[in-house]
């Protein structure tokens, strides 16, 4: 009996798992029988760098001075540290120089609601927020987030007003679609202020665009004044086999949303990037803007941030060399399995047959790997995010014994 709730859409109020971790270990976790179980989801796509010793110490020596000092919270809103600087300088030299400034939230969910507000405050065209978004995305769960997120609609119709008039672009899966929405955006889009891109569809399935398309679209949009927010809070810090998605394209998005992978999931934290461009309108507006949350500002949060970040930056060829390794292994067992699937970088989908998923899902678990679900308008599967350092060996066994199990199903 618990007397704590779970809220847990379609897979109803029991945890996904029937596991209580008691400690962790490069990429598995151990419960209290001492099983090993192989971490394939990355901690729901927080834990990219894997459960390391040598950075779990780096992050404890600078909590245990925050603490002796016993300065456990600051808000920024309230006060000044140099930490705050000193992280926004780590973080803006990690996603390049197109973007000079960066806004310190706590979730994915809440870079939503912040960059609707930034759109909504400079970019507003007329009496409604006008949004475009992609079906099968996903942005969050807080009001804002839930009003764009085109994967949650059905779960959600029953949250109204929605935020602002939210019109839903097919994603599209073949050249032909892709033109065909690009001339569709060049009709539409003058009326709209803020376009919210997902850049992989992740939660629906791991669904990619060419690059011309991203491209195309980006150009589109500012041609005809529509703010672009690139969600990467599943696909930044090198998911993909970039940085960032936005780092293939040639064209750069107003506002990047980071989040999960920042600080490799040891608290809460999140922040928004603000291109040079966006920067400057904003300077220049006389629009009176707020955001804030308790939160904004925690120490522990933003020295976590910094220390994942400058490993990020010390290790970048090792880590990607490891995807480019694990999208092979990808390739090399599932090319010819006969199984419908979807990759980029270290993230993959394998289609399932109809209510299979979550059964695939518990029979992996019994066998001690675990995966994650999705699913969306037209089909279920299970998803996989290896930790950057997981062995080789060890992938391709788990993923032999995956791809048997749903061939069975």
């Amino acid at each position: 009996m618990y007397n704590y709730k779970i809220i847990n859409g379609i897979y109803g109020e029991t945890s996904l798992y029937d596991i209580t971790p008691i400690k962790a270990k490069d990429t598995f976790i151990f419960d209290k029988n001492k099983k090993r179980y192989l971490d394939l989801r990355s901690g729901l796509w927080n834990v990219s760098l894997g459960y390391k010793p040598d950075i779990y110490t780096n992050i404890s020596k600078k909590f245990n001075d925050l603490l002796k000092k016993q300065l456990p919270y600051l808000d920024n809103h309230s006060f000044k540290h140099p930490i705050y600087q000193e992280t926004a300088n780590t973080i803006l030299d990690f996603v390049g120089l197109d973007f000079n400034n960066i806004i310190y939230t706590n979730s994915g969910s809440e870079n939503t609601e912040l960059s609707l507000k930034l759109a909504n405050y400079v970019n507003k065209k007329g009496k409604e927020s006008k949004i475009l978004a992609f079906n099968n995305s996903y942005h969050g769960t807080f009001f804002g987030a839930m009003s764009i997120s085109g994967i949650d609609q059905e779960l959600n119709h029953i949250f109204n007003p929605k935020y602002g008039h939210v019109t839903f672009i097919k994603y599209p899966n073949s050249i032909e679609q892709e033109n065909k929405i690009l001339k569709q955006l060049e009709l539409i889009c003058s009326d709209y202020d803020v376009m919210f891109i997902e850049p992989i569809l992740s939660s629906a399935g791991i669904y990619t665009t060419s690059i011309e398309f991203m491209n195309k679209l980006i150009k589109i949009l500012h041609k005809n004044n529509v703010m672009v927010v690139f969600d990467e809070v599943a696909t930044g810090f090198y998911r993909t086999g970039d940085r960032f998605y936005f780092k293939k394209l040639k064209y750069i998005p107003d506002l990047v949303c980071l989040s999960k992978g920042i600080n490799n999931g040891i608290t809460p934290f999140g922040c928004v990037c603000i291109s040079n461009r966006l920067n400057e309108v904003l300077k220049n507006s006389s629009q009176n803007m707020e955001h804030f949350s308790t939160q904004n500002g925690n120490l522990l949060g933003i020295s976590s941030a910094n220390i994942i970040v400058q490993y990020y930056l010390e290790h970048e060829k090792d880590i990607l060399q490891n995807i480019n390794n694990i999208e092979c292994i990808f390739r090399e067992l599932l090319t010819n399995s006969g199984l419908q699937y979807r990759k980029q970088g270290a993230m993959l989908a394998i289609k399932t047959n109809d209510n299979q998923s979550q059964l695939i899902l518990k029979k992996l678990e019994k066998l001690g790997i675990l995966v994650y679900l999705y699913k969306n308008e037209s089909e279920e599967g299970i998803s996989i995010f290896p930790q950057f350092n997981i062995k080789l060996e060890v992938l391709k066994k788990a993923l032999k014994i995956i791809i048997k199990h749903v061939s069975n199903f």
